[in-house]
């Protein structure tokens, strides 16, 4: 498939929005003027540099003065522009080996030749648009000196003219696992280039609006060591001058489908207003476990473990507490409705076809917060089923608790493997009638060993086979 070049939303409609007052639905503080003697100071620097500023620049990103300081004090990679904007540079001691290994084999889930047009959430009025085409980028935060950055497609095996058939499979598994991130949110992840006026917030009253990660290689793009640089708390900010986020692929293993993933969503989140999730040890805390269930915060290093979640600093040693989801939110990033009912009066029917003496069951759905429980309703006779609850088949975030349930509330049995997300649940129906199956997010062990229900949302589908009614 030909490549061909973006221009970050046609320079002169998307980008050509200098820095301005940002509002927000939370109503976001204006920010303050100012010119630093210097750019990309950080710790007591950048607070020395604020001064009486800091204020004002905390109350902006709608953070006491107090965790403000705190943030630049505990993390090195958080640094300050000359306009005093907190931005992030993902510095690395050394790129990660590109050995190629990717968690799961599978199907791509469109046709190759669908690999731009993937929405997660199409009609959703924000946006998160992963460009991995290549990008003029002009006008913006990262054109120092009125430059230029000619950023380029994603490209691991040497041709930059076209995609390979491989190439669009990994974009297709990354946006997919990207896509997993997001699930819980009412954002539309895309590799669908929208138009402007879907990423542009023009006004403090423009409820639509988005991001752009530009997935590159870093070579006269960003001049570092780094996996990738984003602005902080910019997602719902008027104009694009702080935007795109940027990730670069050539560091990342190049091209790992899970670490370009894991570094997507964290840059993004990032613009989402998240701060780095570490321990009085390291910048990033890179997980604990093994296997499925080894776990680690999508803002520390998510590269290393199957499992990587949204996170609220739960883990032991963990020096940002900080609500992932409540923070995300209130940079403008709204969370999904709920699309089932959370009890037996509210259940949705699950689909069904006939299998002989049997009926096939089938639903999906997505789990939006800890306290969601998606129940759903079928009828059969009395006799045997069997129903299973598959979490994202990629990169799932969701941990599944699987409930079969009668009329009256009475669990028939429930199925929670302990080295599995997913689950699936055998089981005797006493009699001919109306049944229900419940689905719930859960942790696993502890915080401190595993991982709670916080972070355990996202997507899943359901499966099964019972006696037709």
């Amino acid at each position: 498939m030909p490549r061909f070049t973006l221009r970050a939303a046609a320079a002169a409609t998307v980008l050509a929005f200098v820095s301005a007052p940002a509002l927000s639905q939370t109503e976001r503080a204006a920010f303050p003027e100012m010119r630093l003697a210097e750019a990309g100071a950080s710790g007591q620097r950048a607070i020395d540099l604020l001064g009486d500023k800091l204020e004002a620049v905390a109350k902006f990103y709608k953070r006491s003065p107090e965790a403000l300081r705190e943030m630049l004090l505990r993390d090195p990679l958080m640094r300050l522009d000359r306009n005093g904007r907190l931005y992030v540079v993902e510095e690395m001691d050394h790129p990660l080996p590109s050995d190629g290994k990717d968690f799961v084999e599978g199907t791509a889930p469109a046709p190759l030749d669908n690999t731009f047009l993937l929405h997660s959430r199409p009609g959703a009025k924000r946006t998160i648009y992963l460009d991995f085409n290549g990008a003029v980028i002009q006008n913006t935060a990262w054109n120092s000196g009125g430059n230029t950055i000619n950023a380029q497609a994603f490209d691991f095996d040497g041709n930059v003219n076209s995609f390979s058939a491989a190439e669009l499979e990994r974009i297709q598994y990354i946006w997919q696992r990207v896509a997993e991130d997001y699930a819980p949110f009412d954002i539309d992840v895309t590799t669908e280039q929208p138009s402007a006026d879907k990423l542009t917030r023009s006004s403090d009253t423009d409820d639509v609006y988005g991001t752009t990660a530009v997935i590159t290689n870093h070579n006269g793009v960003y001049n570092c060591s780094c996996g990738g640089v984003a602005y902080v708390g910019v997602y719902d900010n008027v104009g694009d001058y702080y935007k795109p986020a940027l990730v670069f692929w050539d560091m990342l293993g190049t091209g790992n489908e899970k670490y370009v993933a894991e570094a997507t969503s964290h840059e993004v989140g990032h613009n989402l207003g998240l701060g780095h999730d570490g321990t009085s040890q390291v910048g990033y805390y890179g997980g604990h476990g093994d296997g499925v269930t080894g776990w680690a915060p999508i803002m520390g290093v998510g590269y290393y473990k199957e499992t990587a979640q949204w996170s609220q600093g739960e883990y032991a040693d963990a020096n940002n507490k900080e609500d992932d989801f409540a923070v995300m939110v209130s940079n403008g990033g709204p969370l999904r409705k709920d699309d089932h009912g959370n009890g037996i009066s509210k259940a949705s029917a699950l689909s069904t076809s006939p299998a002989g003496s049997n009926v096939n069951l089938s639903g999906k759905g997505v789990i939006e917060t800890r306290k969601d429980k998606d129940v759903f309703s079928f009828s059969a006779k009395a006799g045997s089923g069997t129903i299973t609850v598959t979490p994202d088949t990629r990169s799932a975030n969701l941990d599944v608790l699987v409930k079969i349930m009668k009329a009256d509330g009475k669990v028939i049995a429930k199925g929670k493997p302990a080295d599995q997300l997913g689950a699936t649940v055998t089981f005797t129906l006493p009699a001919a009638g109306k049944y229900y199956v419940a689905i719930d997010g859960i942790g696993f062990k502890t915080p401190t060993d595993g991982y709670s229900d916080y972070g355990s949302l996202g997507q899943y589908s359901i499966t099964g086979t019972v006696p037709a009614p």
